[in-house]
């Protein structure tokens, strides 16, 4: 008997012994320095003096020059060892279908691309990168969907001596927008989100940013954040990719430890294949169930969405600002950013509201009542902040939006629009009349 219980007095030992030197090997392998930086990249770049030596930067040249390091965590014990964390094209699996994306996890090409957007204003470039990921996966399946498209968006004052740093950088997650500036909290608008400073690469224009895993807390769902001050990824394995723009959509080798240890380079493709996709076809074919979702049926129906269709939960309900009108989205956040909004390049503004005038009777008092942009079957622009209100004569007021005389929106040509005016108890005051103007972009 006493032989019986040493013998299991000994396999406990060893097997506490075993436990104890695999969580110590694991935290080895997995630890990660928060203090590495980006230096020593391969890194793909067009010197200005070869970008103009035709006399015009194209947006591929501008995308290349400010394509970030991207940080990117991974959750270990989600989706297939972590590869759902991987960045990498919508048709990574060979079909623009993206029915299917969450099943072709283990047999996609997971080749690493970022999608990018260009525009321009007579003072800045709005340079856009996007990111996806085939699940955005969770412990808990209530968090769970297919397919994820996160992004950033820089503000990058123009010059003709060469390449400037980024002035702005906002990034979208869950629902919200942060803003990253030099300035402070202090500066923020309408309830905005002050994210904190830009990180920049040693000795380059290029934003480092970091990206949360997969997972069920708060920081994590592949959120965007500055790699400065991000909040720490606490779960196990601590892993992650140091995403780079080299040109080439490589796959990532190893993923465990040091970020700095698992360079990974990446291939820049325009925003404007997918956006092809955005009229359907909604056959389950096609890349999107609907103008601003994605096609998905894994945990849920069309959950995730492009940038022409994310909205800001927390300031505003209205889809789409994030890449139709950057220069808006940061004026009305910002205060004292007054970036100019003549655009000369901008392929996502597809509508134009412009001419508001509301009609408001003497008896109702004008500082009590709020304007609501419309979309049928759609989303509003809801917080009424971001309307200006100016009297012209009795009873009529010109409407400015953002500071704006012209509101640049994307949504379907078959898209009809309405404004509403409303007390300051939410209710719609029939007595009020709204007359605009709005334009539909065909080009």
């Amino acid at each position: 008997m006493k032989k019986i219980i040493r013998g299991i007095l000994k396999w406990i030992g060893i097997l506490l012994l075993a436990g104890i030197v695999g969580t110590v090997a694991f935290r080895f392998l997995y630890a990660r320095n928060w203090g590495d930086d980006a230096d020593g990249l391969a890194l793909a770049d067009v010197a200005w003096e070869a970008a103009e030596a035709d006399g015009v930067i194209s947006p591929e040249e501008v995308a290349q020059h400010y394509a970030p390091v991207i940080d990117q965590a991974v959750n270990v014990l989600l989706s297939e060892g972590g590869r759902g964390d991987f960045i990498t094209a919508v048709d990574y699996d060979g079909d623009w279908s993206a029915l299917n994306n969450w099943e072709n996890l283990r047999s996609g090409d997971l080749g690493a691309v970022v999608y990018y957007s260009v525009q321009e204003t007579d003072t800045h470039w709005f340079v856009g990168y996007y990111f996806y990921h085939p699940r955005d996966d969770a412990e808990i399946w209530l968090d769970r969907h297919e397919n994820d498209l996160e992004g950033v968006m820089l503000a990058v004052p123009k010059s003709d001596d060469g390449y400037l740093p980024p002035e702005y950088m906002y990034t979208q997650g869950h629902g919200n927008v942060y803003f990253y500036f030099s300035g402070s909290a202090d500066s923020m608008l309408n309830g905005s989100h002050y994210g904190g400073a830009l990180a920049l690469q040693l000795n380059t224009d290029r934003p480092c940013i970091y990206i949360t895993p997969n997972g069920t807390l708060e920081n994590c769902g592949h959120s965007v954040e500055s790699a400065a001050g991000h909040s720490t990824y606490w779960s196990v394995g601590e892993s992650g990719v140091r995403y780079f723009y080299g040109g080439v959509a490589e796959t990532p080798v190893t993923w465990n430890g040091d970020f700095s240890r698992n360079p990974c380079s990446y291939a820049l493709r325009p925003l404007e294949e997918l956006w092809a996709w955005r009229n359907g076809p909604y056959d389950g074919t096609g890349v999107f169930g609907s103008y601003g979702a994605f096609d998905g049926d894994n945990w849920g129906t069309d959950k995730a969405n492009p940038p022409w269709g994310w909205r800001n939960k927390t300031i505003y309900g209205f889809g789409g600002s994030f890449l139709s009108d950057p220069a808006w989205t940061i004026n009305h956040a910002i205060s004292g950013a007054a970036l100019s909004a003549d655009y000369t390049v901008n392929p996502w503004a597809e509508w134009r509201i412009s001419n508001i005038r509301a009609l408001i009777p003497a008896t109702v008092d004008a500082d009590s009542v709020t304007l609501h942009l419309i979309r049928e079957g759609g989303w509003e622009l809801s917080n009424p902040a971001w309307f200006t209100l100016t009297e012209e004569r009795a009873g009529v007021y010109a409407v400015t939006a953002g500071g704006q005389n012209a509101l640049w929106v994307a949504a379907p040509e078959t898209a009809t629009w309405r404004f509403e005016v409303r007390g300051a108890d939410g209710q719609l005051l029939t007595t009020c009349a709204v007359a605009f103007d709005k334009a539909y972009r065909a080009d």
